[in-house]
């Protein structure tokens, strides 16, 4: 179940700048590229974990669908754009927020102490959507900007199947940029960002092999397209990580707290050490199904406003 490749232009080094220096590619450009930073074995072991998380098999997801006796793989596979927090259930998705090289390239892009506070596993059959332009600190706030995200690729990530597309340097300012609703099927139900001072021509595609993993700057412009292979899958476990130092504002205050002063701590340590250790560790996150946008997001937004207020209360 791999994904059908054309021609594409791999990116086959570890992206570097002009001195050799991958933190320097990185403070420039957005973002950085490891290939091979998993082995065929480790890819195949997310893939089939995957599996075994869309069959049920770890725990509950909310939005799962009932089992359907004698389903093939690939029609259930189909059935799900992206589940957040799997590694909420799944042991081996704990144990993929910290390899080797994912921990090398975050304690030289942050810093010694990195704490992870979000995994989502996509999988984006054929035909399924893209998501639009956005930046992923528009959602998770850290407050010192050090919001990595670390893309695990476990098919070939090429134009044809939905790849990454970037806008190199779009980070520098620090700006977010607003969102607003769309009606681009091309994209799921996710707001777009707009007001930019970049064109779609700014854009380049990150075309990797499986066991890739691409980093990238939260306040990084960036967005994918449809799955357009004739067959197969593009999956991808993205994971999120900050600088422990910092709090993570990622939840309304609680009764009697003050904003400066919030701080999720639904976390997993993935480098150095926890200045708020002292604190504890909460499971507040439950693992779910992202709507993909089929059939429309009319309901999804009419619903936006009370299920957040759910999600906030079911996580304290």
């Amino acid at each position: 179940m791999t994904s059908a490749v054309t021609t594409a232009d791999f990116i086959s080094q570890t992206t570097v700048s002009a001195s050799g220096s991958l933190l320097e590619f990185y403070r420039e450009q957005g973002y950085v590229v490891v290939p091979d930073a998993l082995s065929p074995t480790e890819v195949e072991e997310l893939r089939s974990e995957t599996l075994s998380i869309c069959r049920g098999e770890r725990g509950e997801v909310k939005g799962f669908e009932p089992n359907v006796p004698g389903e093939s793989e690939e029609d259930l596979l189909r059935r799900y754009l992206c589940i957040h927090f799997p590694h909420k259930i799944s042991e081996t998705m704990t144990d993929y927020l910290a390899t080797p090289a994912m921990v090398d390239v975050l304690t030289q892009v942050i810093g010694p102490n990195v704490k992870c506070m979000q995994s989502m596993l996509f999988i984006k059959a054929t035909g399924k959507p893209g998501q639009a332009w956005h930046q992923d600190e528009y959602f998770i706030p850290t407050r010192d900007r050090t919001l990595t995200g670390g893309w695990i690729a476990l098919d070939d990530a090429t134009i044809e199947n939905g790849c990454l597309w970037v806008i190199p340097g779009s980070h520098k300012d620090g700006l977010l940029w607003p969102q607003h609703d769309h009606e681009d099927r091309r994209f799921d139900c996710t707001g777009e960002a707009y007001g930019f001072p970049y064109k779609d021509e700014d854009a380049i595609p990150v075309e990797v092999k499986a066991g890739s993993i691409v980093f990238f700057n939260g306040y990084l412009l960036h967005r994918s397209f449809p799955n357009r292979a004739q067959s197969g899958y593009r999956r991808v476990l993205v994971n999120h990580y900050m600088s422990a130092e910092s709090l993570l504002p990622w939840q309304p205050p609680r009764e009697g707290e003050h904003m400066a002063i919030t701080d999720y701590r639904d976390i997993v340590m993935v480098a150095g050490r926890d200045p708020y250790v002292w604190k504890g560790v909460e499971d507040r996150a439950e693992p779910g199904v992202r709507p993909s946008g089929e059939g429309g997001c009319e309901t999804w937004r009419k619903d936006r406003p009370q299920r957040e207020k759910l999600e906030v209360l079911t996580s304290v």
